[in-house]
Order: structure tokens, then sequence, then C-alpha cells
């Protein structure tokens, strides 16, 4: 991967004002120590490196799966439940020529009627399958439109059908969506304890979608695990794209 440097050579009085002292080199080994405050929350500073290659073909397998069988895919979210594959999406894919593979459609971000009626008025005649995306299942905007999506499947589908179209990634062990799941036989996976929704994207909340828009997974994490490295505990943070990033 081509690496990218910042060169701060030219900002002169105005960077010398920002960069770093004693606090911010505590905060950086808090930070990669995971001693701070919200400590419970930093599963996303070593995300990138806990992804094994097993993981990343059990993801694109049932991706393939979902891409061969399906004209477009409904994934169903709210804030960083889904903003961060659909800023991947976006940013990947070319703005003229359609790619192979299912259309990915976004619903639960919001309670627009007429958003979610013209949404189903378009996948009245789609082979269409979801991936409904919740800690708890409970959260109104995606839950009403999980339950939306789901009963006009219903409508389309026998029940098997239905289950083999639905990926629920959710808790593992305790919320609503994961015992409508296991109750339904959906393929499920798990939203990690110490990841919250704005740093999801490495885990099945993110990879999950960008794989099925036909996306290279595997290559992302690499590049993902090049940044990790290169701005981690080690690196001098004058030296640090991701700090000096956030300097400038």
């Amino acid at each position: 991967m081509k690496r990218i440097n910042i060169n701060p050579e030219y900002l002169g009085d105005f960077l010398d004002n920002y960069l770093p002292g004693d606090n911010e080199f505590r905060a950086n080994l808090a930070l990669h120590n995971k001693t701070g405050k919200g400590n419970e929350f930093l599963g996303w500073v070593d995300l990138p490196d806990s992804i094994s290659n097993d993981f990343i073909r059990e993801i694109q397998d049932v991706a393939s799966d979902f891409r061969k069988k399906l004209e477009a895919v409904v994934v169903v979210g709210i804030g960083g439940s889904y903003l961060g594959s659909k800023a991947i999406i976006e940013a990947l894919k070319p703005d003229f020529d359609e790619i192979p593979g299912p259309e990915i459609l976004f619903a639960g971000h919001h309670l627009s009627e007429a958003y979610h009626a013209e949404l189903l008025s378009y996948l009245k005649n789609k082979e269409y399958g979801i991936v409904v995306i919740s800690k708890s299942g409970t959260t109104t905007e995606p839950a009403i439109a999980f339950r939306m999506l789901k009963r006009f499947l219903e409508e389309k589908c026998n029940g098997k059908e239905v289950a083999s179209r639905i990926i629920a990634i959710t808790d593992q062990s305790k919320g609503a969506l994961k015992t409508l799941a296991d109750r339904e036989g959906y393929r499920t996976f798990v939203i990690p304890d110490d990841v919250g929704g704005r740093y999801s994207v490495f885990s099945p909340v993110g990879l999950i979608p960008v794989a099925m828009a036909g996306f290279d997974i595997q290559a992302l994490v690499e590049g993902a695990k090049v940044m990790a490295g290169a701005s981690n505990e080690d690196q001098d943070i004058c030296k640090n794209m991701a700090a000096i990033y956030a300097y400038l």
C-alpha cells in the first residue's frame, strides 16, 4: 500500500501552539494501554489486528451467497451501524459504471414514511435480502424498518426462504434481536461488546455490507493493519499520522 505522508514543515508558529505536551503523551499511552476513562469501549484500537483470515473468508462466503441470488440487500441500522459501510461503499464505487451484484440500500436510520413507502415499492419486484444491525434490537428506527421489511419479505417467500435471506448482526448472547434470530434461524454475527457503533466498520457491522457490495475486504483490512502499525503506542506521537491529522 502506498504510504501518505503529512509534512508540517511550513505550518510554523501555528503548529507550534498545538504540538503535544505531557498531557498528550499521557493520553496517547492511556489510549493504547486502555487505562483511561471509557477504556471498556476501546476495542477498536486493535480491532484490525484481531481479524483473522478465517473470519474474513466466513464473511466473504456469506456475501458471495447473497450476491449470487439477490438483486438488492437492505442494510437496516442507525448511526454508526450503517454510516461506516455507506461511506466506504460510496467512496469505492464508480460514479457511473455499475458494479455486478446486488444493490446496497439502507433503511432504519430515520422514520420517514415517504422514504420507506418508496423503498417497499422499489423492492416489490426485486429479490432482496436484509442485513439488520442492532445491539439490542429495540432501537426504534431500525426496529420498525426491520419489522416492515421482514413482513414484506414474508409475503414474497416461504418461511425457510425468508430465514436464508436475513442476517442479524447483534449482541453475542442477549437482546430482542438475538432472541428473534435464534428462534427464526437467521445467520448471526456479533457486535463486539467493547466497540461502539461509530468505530465498528472493521467488525461485521461494516465488513458484511462492504463485502456484499463487491469490494475486497481482505485488502481493506490489510490496509487498516498497516495504518494501525503506523499509529501504535511505539510511534512517536509527533510522527503519528493519525495524531498529526487530528492536529491539522
